[in-house]
């Protein structure tokens, strides 16, 4: 995992919390969504874990979480890739080096200790909503319903990738993006006197 930089002496220590209310200030994509219940009440959840919006001690624990993942979950075999030799694109030969590459995590995720392998429990997703939104706010969750069933984890990622269906859209419409539905023009040669 890479190591994380340093932040800057200047950062507010309330740096997420001011960035999620100027977010949600100007109803920007990056403000967390909100989640209804079936009793009227809601809850706003926050952003999608990899924009890493989070107050300081729960970014701690989410860091600690997918280190653990990292580290401690079981792989399938790495992969070695021989070197090779290939064209770029101006039909230059050109040697790529060997490499090795990790293997992919086995989902379900597992975990073998002595020689014993059990399943994550709960799953990884139950356990990233439940670090994110905290004790408090993950038993609210549980507490209520939505759509007549018990709410949970899947409530909470099905509103995550709602969010960013939208900020594709919202990507893809935009004339001013690399995907947007217009064409961009070129720019005209500057004058010269």
């Amino acid at each position: 995992m890479p190591e994380q930089p340093e932040d800057l002496f200047t950062k507010s220590p309330t740096a997420a919390a001011e960035a999620r209310e100027q977010a949600r200030t100007y109803r920007s994509i990056f403000a967390g969504p909100i989640l209804h219940f079936d009793d009227g009440t809601s809850m706003e959840l926050p952003p999608h874990p990899n924009l890493r919006m989070f107050d300081e001690d729960i970014l701690a624990a989410y860091d600690e979480l997918l280190f653990d993942v990292e580290t401690n979950c079981d792989r399938s075999p790495d992969v070695w890739i021989s070197e090779q030799k290939v064209k770029d694109s101006d039909g230059n030969e050109i040697t790529l080096p060997a490499t090795l590459r990790k293997g992919e995590l086995i989902i379900p995720l597992r975990k073998t200790v002595a020689g014993k392998t059990e399943l994550v429990k709960p799953p990884h997703e139950v356990r990233l909503v439940q670090t994110i939104l905290g004790d408090k706010q993950y038993r609210l969750l549980r507490s209520k319903t939505v759509d007549g069933r018990k709410a949970g984890a899947n409530d909470v990622w099905r509103s995550w990738n709602e969010r960013g269906e939208a900020l594709m859209e919202r990507r893809d419409a935009d004339p001013k993006s690399v995907d947007g539905a217009v064409d961009s023009a070129s720019v005209p040669a500057a004058d010269s006197a």
